[in-house]
């Protein structure tokens, strides 16, 4: 995601445009740097994970990456590629390029609650 986050820079669009390959998404999300990003995309892995009453084990699986993986996108660290969030969404049946940034997941203490998703 860093060189997503450098190329969005350079070409002076969101990391969420960037993201979402043209398709729209809520404003509050163009004010999303990576690292927002890496903790909504462990938000939501977490919040998925708890509706679907699944362990851990059993999300890495789901998923598709290895325990080791999965536990640093649940801790928001690391360098995830733009390849393991289409696999994430894939694997949640959810829609690649904005899923991210959907309304329909609760949003996070991340963002300011006047710029939170339905405030």
């Amino acid at each position: 995601m860093t060189t997503l986050q450098i190329m969005a820079n350079g070409l002076q669009v969101s990391f969420a445009e960037m993201l979402a390959g043209g398709k729209k998404v809520p404003e509050w999300a163009h004010r999303l740097d990576d690292n927002a990003i890496r903790k909504r995309l462990a938000h939501i892995i977490d919040f998925e994970r708890q509706r679907r009453t699944l362990h851990r084990y059993e999300m890495a699986e789901l998923i598709g990456v290895a325990e080791a993986t999965f536990t640093k996108l649940e801790r928001a660290s690391g360098n995830i590629s733009v390849d393991t969030i289409a696999a994430i969404a894939k694997a949640l049946k959810l829609d690649p390029a904005t899923f991210l940034f959907s309304e329909k997941i609760p949003p996070t203490a991340d963002l300011p609650v006047s710029d939170q998703p339905g405030r």
